[in-house]
């Protein structure tokens, strides 16, 4: 019989992580405090402000929660009710719920991406989705198979349900968060503009062989992963999806953690609004740009949380879910293992 080996502690993961000097900020919440940890370069030490990529689109999803419970919009939407233009039909229309929950049928990236990618362009590939741009993408855009049929993660479609719920406000997607969800929440150092003034504190990109990387611009994908933070602001907005949470946003909060469908490969997750749900009711999601990489995640019944955020453009999910394991094991709750 073969024994299970006992979960690291908090401290023992972070020490046998070697970084090479980039900034990188672990926040890890338990209902004793928050501990911060710190390293390389970071202009404002645990203060310093990241990109925090696909993370952005649960805030996204958290709007259209809030905006669907103010009546503005409804789950069931079609998008093609909010946007000037709408990919071709696949069976029914699109919904906005299909467009948090990766079940648009859309694919990943929009159509025509593919050589900025490979261009010079590749350094900031979606700056150039103005509104015309994204319009012509959007019509030649193929579903790949019928709404609502299966779970394929898709950047295209967090963006277009950050268009669409902004459109539908009447205003644009940076005032939206601002006026919604990080006005709100006392999120001060959140959002997708960097202030002048702050700019000295983010902290310098690299791309995933290490070279200098600068921000990216996500033009009217910007729900899609255009929002900076730092690891004490995403810390204050993952406890608004805690279970004892009562203050702003929190009936759209517990919306939002609401299982929706299976979410395909990613081992026993489902899908809720934007967020990933994992064994033992586990949230959480990651997000990369091309100079940065971010986890949070966290046990809304414990109030447990980790938040990762890295100024190097490689992969830290697995660690992120390790360290959520081990401070739930902190702090007396059941740290289930994760099979993704």
């Amino acid at each position: 019989m073969r024994r299970s080996r006992p979960t690291p502690t908090v401290d023992e993961l972070l020490a046998r992580r070697t970084d090479d000097g980039t900034g990188v900020v672990v926040a890890v919440r338990t209902p004793e405090g928050t501990a911060y940890h710190a390293r390389g370069e970071l202009p404002d030490g645990a203060a310093s402000i990241l990109e925090i990529g696909s993370v952005t689109k649960t805030m996204t999803a958290l709007l259209l929660a809030e905006l669907a419970r103010d009546g503005l919009v409804g789950l069931d939407d079609p998008v093609a009710d909010h946007l000037p233009v709408a990919p071709p039909v696949v069976g029914r229309p699109i919904t906005l719920l299909d467009l948090a929950t990766h079940h648009s049928g859309l694919p990943r990236l929009p159509h025509g991406s593919l050589w900025p990618a490979i261009t010079s362009e590749r350094h900031d590939p979606y700056a150039r989705y103005d509104e015309a741009t994204l319009s012509a993408a959007v019509l030649a855009t193929r579903p790949k198979v019928e709404p609502g049929r299966r779970f394929g993660y898709s950047n295209l479609g967090g963006g277009l349900l950050g268009w669409a719920l902004a459109r539908a406000a009447g205003t644009d997607y940076a005032t939206l968060l601002a006026d919604r969800v990080t006005g709100p929440l006392g999120l001060a150092d959140t959002g997708v503009e960097l202030p002048a003034e702050q700019a000295h504190r983010l902290a310098p990109g690299h791309g995933w062989r290490g070279r200098p990387a600068g921000r990216w611009d996500l033009a009217l994908l910007a729900g899609a992963g255009g929002v900076v933070s730092t690891a004490a602001d995403l810390q204050r907005y993952v406890a608004a999806f805690d279970t004892a949470y009562d203050g702003p946003l929190a009936a759209a909060a517990a919306d939002a953690c609401t299982p929706r469908h299976p979410a395909g490969r990613v081992g026993p997750a489902k899908v809720a609004l934007g967020w990933l749900v994992g064994p033992a009711g586990m949230l959480f999601h990651d997000g990369g740009t091309g100079g940065y990489r971010s986890f949070a995640g966290s046990r809304p019944d414990l109030g447990v949380s980790v938040v990762v955020l890295s100024a190097r453009a490689r992969g830290l999910t697995g660690f992120g879910i390790l360290l959520l394991r081990a401070a739930v094991a902190a702090a007396g709750g059941a740290a289930a293992r994760p099979e993704l």
